[in-house]
């Protein structure tokens, strides 16, 4: 079944119809007169000349190295059921059927309305042409496929694939925190980027803009040892911070979260270059990108002692940086980025129709 089928059977309106709800979709604010009001007034669509959020159903999916956070919402991102669970370690298809079976659980607590999009988040980098993923160490079996082609069929609606920190920066900037020109960092097993600028995802020419992971900041980027993570994050990430830790004499099997709420001396150099190499981070993105606001995130990012040490070295230097802030979605900004896109996807589909 095809996209246009997987559609009609949801979504079965008139080409005006059809048009008008896609423009409510990307912009609530649209005018909803002429042509096609009548016909989504009477589908339940529209109420009042406004999109009615429960009219119908999204599902998004933040799909990580080691858990799935999938959530149902209605179209204004209202969360109506949630799953966070164990990545499926064998990837694949094993994969793909544990977000079938988030879909089918999330129906069944919150369903009622029809489900007709998806949002689906992967800790790797989409092609804008092909679709086919990359760069995505910690799941096996989906890289270069179209992932987006092959979750539609398998969960029987349009679906749209996205890296995961930027669907994060989308999350925020739809239900969070919001500037035209932002990023979002998210710090946590390791390091990434999203950064939209007017309002839009930077994908670069492969869909790899924001691998930050990569920078030349803490360690020598042409060593074998980095080329699995990138330079930046082989000392940025959780692993490697703990390692540093013990390295300077540290009590080896506590974890990060432990090590941060303790004050042991042993932890302060490494903290000290933790928030060294992420104003370092911060410093490259305003060089290139110049955002107005940077939103930290993910188990380690959104710390806001962290956030305020990298914040206070950044003013060290002469040059205006943009404003850092702490997430407002917290460990939901990936997930809720991640409907937005199911929304949007809807949008796309409606208008090739």
């Amino acid at each position: 079944m095809t996209t246009s089928d997987i559609l009609s059977a949801a979504v079965p309106l008139s080409v005006a119809a059809r048009g008008l709800l896609a423009d409510l979709l990307t912009d609530p604010t649209a005018a909803c007169a002429g042509a096609g009001a009548t016909e989504l007034d009477q589908g339940g669509w529209i109420a009042s000349g406004r999109l009615r959020a429960e009219a119908a159903l999204l599902l998004g999916c933040d799909v990580g190295g080691t858990k799935v956070h999938s959530v149902l919402c209605d179209l204004d991102g209202r969360c109506l059921a949630e799953r966070i669970e164990p990545t499926a370690p064998a990837g694949g298809a094993a994969l793909v059927a544990q977000m079938r079976q988030h879909r089918d659980q999330l129906m069944a607590e919150g369903g009622g309305a029809p489900l007709v999009a998806a949002g689906i988040g992967i800790p790797g980098a989409v092609h804008p042409t092909t679709g086919h993923v990359s760069r995505m160490p910690n799941i096996a079996g989906l890289r270069q496929t179209d992932l987006a082609a092959h979750l539609t069929t398998a969960l029987g609606l349009p679906c749209a694939v996205e890296n995961d920190v930027n669907l994060a920066a989308l999350g925020e900037y739809w239900l969070g925190h919001r500037a035209e020109s932002m990023a979002f960092v998210a710090l946590g097993t390791g390091i990434g980027l999203g950064q939209l600028v007017n309002g839009q995802i930077l994908r670069g020419a492969s869909g790899a803009a924001g691998e930050v992971a990569v920078l030349p900041i803490g360690a020598d980027p042409f060593a074998p040892e980095s080329f699995e993570t990138g330079a930046l994050e082989s000392t940025i990430g959780a692993a490697p911070l703990v390692a540093a830790y013990v390295a300077k004499g540290g009590k080896p099997g506590l974890s990060l979260r432990e090590l941060f709420n303790a004050e042991d001396p042993h932890f302060a150099p490494v903290l000290a270059a933790l928030v060294e190499r992420l104003a370092l981070t911060v410093l490259s993105v305003a060089a290139i990108t110049d955002p107005q606001l940077v939103v930290f995130g993910g188990s380690v990012g959104r710390r806001p002692d962290l956030v305020a040490r990298v914040v206070a070295r950044l003013a060290q230097q002469p040059f205006a940086m943009p404003e850092c802030r702490v997430s407002r979605l917290g460990n939901r900004a990936g997930v809720m980025g991640a409907v937005w896109l199911g929304r949007q996807k809807l949008a796309a589909d409606l208008r090739r129709r």
